[in-house]
């Protein structure tokens, strides 16, 4: 039983050591207003890693992904991104935070109604 608990306590302690994952830092960037470390952050995950993720993170990916490239002026594949956003969350109710959801739904206020696209 010790064994365990100690193997459970170093796991938490090497997460914490790790910063979290790419998605997590790269929002931490974004929020901060480092919009090209969130771009270098965001583009670190390979596109394998984001299609092995669940709908939410698939979700939160795109949003950022999408909030990256708009703040940084690149607005095609802004809404691109935010298009996937958008359309994930539609099939998937509550994929976002009621925060990111804000967010995305003023990102279509600013570039206008998304258009349909595929996944990336």
């Amino acid at each position: 039983m010790r064994t365990r608990a100690w193997v459970l306590l170093l796991a938490a302690v090497w997460s914490l050591g790790c910063g979290g994952s790419l998605l997590e830092d790269a929002r931490h960037e974004f929020d901060q207003g480092q919009y090209a470390d969130a771009k270098r952050t965001i583009l670190k995950i390979d596109a394998s890693e984001y299609r092995e993720q669940d709908y939410r993170e698939q979700t939160e990916y795109a949003l950022f992904r999408g909030l990256v490239m708009g703040a940084l002026g690149d607005r095609t594949e802004a809404q691109a991104w935010l298009g996937q956003a958008k359309q994930s969350e539609e099939r998937h109710p509550g994929s976002l935070s009621r925060d990111d959801a804000a967010r995305l739904k003023l990102s279509e206020e600013q570039y206008g109604p998304f258009l349909p696209t595929s996944a990336p």
